[in-house]
């Protein structure tokens, strides 16, 4: 069975923001979040206190938005 090829490169986020028990960073195409999910998945990241402690990290498209400025944003939390 042949190996999937994992992407080389880790997108950038357009925009970041912040809560008190993890981070949020936004891509504008649904292909960059979920990369860049897998990444924050493969590495372990997890909710750090409050309710959800110890929840892992990811793609969570509640935090999907339209940005006046950027338009549709997909959310990873991380």
């Amino acid at each position: 069975m042949a190996k999937k090829k994992r992407p080389t490169t880790i997108p950038t986020p357009v925009k970041t923001d912040s809560r008190n028990c993890f981070g949020i960073a936004f891509f504008t195409t649904k292909a960059d979040a979920a990369r860049y999910a897998r990444h924050v998945r493969e590495r372990g990241h997890t909710y750090n206190g409050g309710w959800f402690h110890g929840r892992p990290c990811g793609r969570d498209a509640s935090w999907d938005h339209i940005d006046k400025e950027l338009g549709q944003l997909y959310a990873v939390t991380e």
